[in-house]
C-alpha cells in the first residue's frame, strides 16, 4: 500500500469518526435545522466509506492480476502471426468471446487439462466453466474424456492438423 492509498484511508476513517460526532444524540438537537444536524453527518459519513472503499477495492484488483498472471486478456489474444501459433486456432480465437477465449487459449496451451483446473487457473465459477466448455464442445473446437469426478479436455483432432 503506498502513502497515497494510506492517507485516503485514514482521512476516510476520520471522517466517519467526525461524522459521529456531528450526529445528534438527543431528538431535541434535530430542531435545530437539517443542514446542522441532519445532513452533515450523513454527508461526511458518505464520505469517509468513499475514501475508505477506493483504496480497498483498488488493492482487490491489484491482487486479483496478480494471482492470475496466466489468463491472457482478450485485446491481447487478436492477431499472433509469427508467434507459432497455428491459423486454425487464430480463426478460432476471432469467432468466441472473451471469457471462451480465454477458456479456449487455455486449453490450447494445456492440452489435456481437467475442468477443475480451469476453474482454479481463471477464477470463473464451477457452473461458469461447466457453460463454457458445453459450449465450445458444442461448437466442436473440443472434446472431453471422463478422467474420475471431472473431465480431461482436449482439442479437437481438426485443430491439431
Amino acid at each position: 500500500m503506498d502513502s497515497s492509498d494510506a492517507l485516503l484511508l485514514l482521512t476516510g476513517i476520520g471522517l466517519l469518526v467526525f461524522s459521529f460526532t456531528l450526529a445528534p444524540s438527543s431528538h431535541h438537537y434535530m430542531m435545530m435545522g437539517p443542514y446542522y444536524l441532519g445532513i452533515l453527518p450523513s454527508i461526511t459519513a458518505i464520505a469517509g466509506i468513499v475514501l475508505i472503499a477506493v483504496p480497498l477495492i483498488k488493492r482487490a484488483s491489484e491482487s486479483r492480476v496478480a494471482e492470475h498472471p496466466d489468463i491472457t486478456k482478450s485485446d491481447e489474444l487478436e492477431s499472433e502471426a509469427g508467434n507459432g501459433v497455428p491459423e486454425k486456432i487464430e480463426v478460432a480465437e476471432r469467432v468466441l468471446d472473451g471469457d471462451e477465449r480465454t477458456l479456449f487459449r487455455l486449453i490450447y496451451e494445456n492440452e489435456g487439462i481437467t475442468q477443475d483446473s480451469l476453474h482454479f487457473r481463471t477464477g470463473f465459477s464451477h457452473s461458469k466453466i461447466s457453460t463454457l466448455v458445453k459450449k465450445l464442445e458444442e461448437r466442436g473446437l473440443i472434446y472431453r474424456e471422463r478422467f474420475g469426478k471431472t473431465y480431461r479436455i482436449y482439442l479437437s483432432d481438426w485443430l491439431k492438423e
